[in-house]
């Protein structure tokens, strides 16, 4: 049962056309929605948009795979067939070919999902992450799986002026992770093979109590500027179950954006320049990396088209919103080398959501 069970968790995963920690239709925007003022975004951005709807309700799941067109050009079906084989030897070749052209550490596979609703000014949200971590490159590539919980609470309050809009919000959150010590693609198969894990592996647990505060300012003319300070009292520590304590990195990061909107008939757009963590800017990279720049275009009530650029790489994304079913598909870049433009990496996503607000 659990040899079937494994398998068809490994095709779900592989053949969906797939991001988050963040907000799909967000990345979507380069990660440029600050001055967005949806409240879909409220705990993944900016709490002040607690205050944008009266009542909201939000249940999003999205799936992701990494380093796509790596992926496809390996032979992604084969090397799907040859990982549900069940076979050992098969497993290994396939799972390596898979990764073959994966170097440095990234994800392979992660899901998201989330359940979250606001009553005038108030919240909960609940987010559930599951990732497959890769270390490594080509035949030494290993193999780690994380999982993380959040659990967030928000507060959001307006102050009308004559010609300016004023909204502040808070977001405390506890944050619950587990993850394993990387593991060579041997022992993984060994593991779905229903063999046990090897004692070299560990297994470390961290919680983690941290606050968002955020504030969105809209002007004549359809402009605005947002501040967010996020992050605040995060450093936290990871134990393993073999003694072993890691240091985990989520600084202190200042986000600042401005935005202009406009709609004409059933024609609207949605346009930001921001600046993310830039009270940690130490040179020029460092800003390229923490510049963004998006737009959304409805072309109707039901149909938006989302481009942007985050840390230097593009990002697309359609989205699709036909009664209470919100339907996002985005294809985006990250980087994860060491230095700054060595490992770009696309990854495609998709997330269905039920929405009422």
């Amino acid at each position: 049962m659990r040899k079937s069970v494994l398998s068809i968790c490994v095709l779900l995963f592989l053949i969906m056309p797939l991001n988050a920690t963040s907000s799909l239709s967000a990345l979507s925007r380069g990660d440029a929605v600050l001055t967005s003022n949806e409240v879909n975004y409220a705990f993944s951005h900016n709490p002040a948009f607690l205050t944008s709807k009266n009542f909201s309700f939000l249940l999003p799941v999205n799936a992701q795979i990494y380093n796509i067109s790596g992926l496809i050009s390996n032979d992604l079906i084969a090397n799907i067939t040859a990982i549900s084989s069940m076979d050992e030897e098969s497993m290994v070749n396939g799972l390596l070919s898979l990764l073959r052209e994966f170097s440095g550490t990234m994800p392979l596979l992660s899901m998201d999902e989330s359940l979250s609703f606001t009553v005038k000014g108030f919240g909960l949200n609940l987010a559930l992450r599951e990732e497959v971590i890769t270390t490594g490159g080509s035949v030494a590539t290993t193999l780690s799986a994380c999982i993380e919980g959040e659990l967030s609470a928000g507060f959001g309050f307006d102050i009308p002026l004559d010609e300016y809009h004023i909204s502040l919000g808070m977001t405390p959150k506890l944050l619950y992770r587990v993850y394993t010590s990387p593991v060579g693609i041997e022992t993984a198969v060994d593991f779905m093979l229903d063999s046990s894990l090897s004692e070299a592996v560990t297994v470390y647990e961290a919680l983690a109590l941290s606050m968002d505060i955020g504030a969105y300012v809209s002007f004549p003319l359809g402009f605005s500027s947002a501040l967010v300070l996020r992050n605040i009292g995060s450093d936290y520590e990871a134990a393993g179950t073999d003694g072993s304590v890691e240091e985990l990195e989520n600084p202190f990061a200042i986000d600042t954006a401005i935005g202009w909107s406009g709609k004409w008939s059933f024609i609207s757009l949605q346009l930001e320049l921001g600046l993310r963590g830039w009270n940690n800017i130490r040179d020029t990279i460092d800003l390229m990396r923490s510049f963004n720049a998006g737009m959304s275009l409805g072309l109707t009530d039901f149909v938006s088209i989302n481009a942007g650029i985050s840390g230097g790489y593009p990002s697309l994304g359609l989205e699709l919103d036909i009664f209470c079913i919100d339907l996002i598909i985005a294809y985006y870049w990250q980087d994860y080398g060491i230095n700054y433009g060595l490992n770009p990496r696309d990854i495609i996503a998709l997330e269905v959501a039920i929405a009422f607000d």
